[in-house]
């Protein structure tokens, strides 16, 4: 059995307004990150990894026997933050080391701190990066002989080149729409919709063994039928065939999920897509979104927003609701709720048509 044996997580409540920018918006971000970066030798990509990689867990994963691989999900190949040709915002700055914008060669550093020698490798599968390795944590370890999988996922989510590209695209909120709109983010919502960008990290271990925060039952990515590599059918088939190949290959029916971690952006197309897809799944189960709380991080999201809910169930033993929602709902909860007893399925969803699922069973 693959066990979550250890995590940590980096995420924010907090938002910050930035004004300065060609679409000025809120973010949840760590602002400490972007000191001294200015100078081209403090990246903040990197500082934001620090945040996660505990110095007394990178020693003791380097302790333990066994064959070792080690995944960056960083969600892009290079950290997107390369703004030198940028209007120079209070987030701007430039790389003086061009091969640290290479998340192979980041990896490769990581890797040698935590005694990962066995395999080195990234995944730049947009925003279900760390949702979609999942897939590759299954196989590492039940078909090649991995003793462990260490999974190390952030993106440089907070840069102006993103923040600029949601903006432009309409998908985030900008402080525009929400003074026009009277709105704030949250998630299969009628009134409020959209998402801030967040920073966020998470450094998660993966072991064959007996016992552990949660078991990773199965995983299986899939794409959809579609012309459009960006956006998403209403029928929501990516979701669809991504649930379907991850409960088959975990041998899971319907009734064993008792909830759902949405991808739940809370844009209009993902709302009507990704709930339509659970639906058509699943009957007895709630379903949470932690986008609207801690914004969206992008490749991170779909592991840090899993081990987050695995916290709140630890703390409270409810599923959080989806926050700013303005409507009652039992189903895509409105207010946190106690589940009954089952699995977990997270899901998640790339540009480029990728989507994952990732059955976990939290009863230790």
């Amino acid at each position: 059995m693959i066990w979550l044996t250890d995590y940590r997580t980096a995420c924010t409540d907090q938002t910050q307004a930035l004004e300065d920018l060609p679409y000025p918006q809120r973010v949840h971000m760590f602002p400490e990150t972007y000191r001294r970066s200015e100078t081209g030798l403090v990246y903040p990509p990197h500082k934001l990894a620090d945040k996660v990689l505990d110095p007394q867990l990178v020693a003791d994963v380097r302790s333990r026997p066994g064959k070792t691989g080690f995944i960056l999900a960083s969600g892009n190949s290079h950290f997107a933050g390369m703004n030198g040709k940028e209007k120079k915002t209070q987030l701007w700055y430039d790389y003086k080391m061009l091969p640290m914008t290479l998340t192979q060669v980041y990896a490769g550093r990581i890797a040698q701190q935590m005694g990962a020698q066995d395999l080195v490798t990234t995944d730049a599968s947009a925003c279900a990066s760390s949702l979609k390795v999942m897939m590759d944590v299954y196989i590492m370890i039940n078909f090649y002989g991995f003793k462990r999988v260490v999974v190390l996922s952030l993106e440089d989510a907070v840069s102006n080149n993103v923040l600029q590209f949601f903006g432009e695209s309409g998908a985030c909120l900008t402080l525009k729409q929400e003074e026009e709109s009277k709105v704030i983010p949250s998630a299969f919502d009628s009134n409020n919709f959209g998402f801030y960008v967040a920073q966020g990290a998470v450094l998660a271990v993966f072991e064959s063994a007996d016992s552990g925060h949660a078991r990773l039952v199965s995983a299986y990515s899939a794409s959809e039928s579609s012309t459009n590599a960006i956006g998403q059918r209403d029928d929501g088939e990516g979701f669809v065939k991504a649930m379907h190949g991850a409960m088959k290959y975990g041998n899971v029916s319907p009734g064993n999920i008792s909830v759902v971690k949405t991808h739940g952006t809370g844009t209009r197309s993902n709302n009507l897509a990704e709930a339509r897809a659970i639906k058509s799944v699943l009957n007895d189960f709630v379903a949470t979104s932690l986008k609207p709380t801690i914004g969206h991080t992008m490749g991170a999201s779909g592991l840090l927003e899993t081990c987050v809910l695995l916290d709140r169930l630890k703390q409270t033993g409810k599923v959080p609701a989806i926050k700013n929602r303005t409507e009652h709902d039992p189903v895509f909860l409105s207010e946190d709720t106690r589940p009954r007893s089952g699995m977990i399925m997270s899901l998640a969803a790339g540009m480029g048509n990728i989507y994952s699922a990732a059955i976990f069973d939290p009863r230790v």
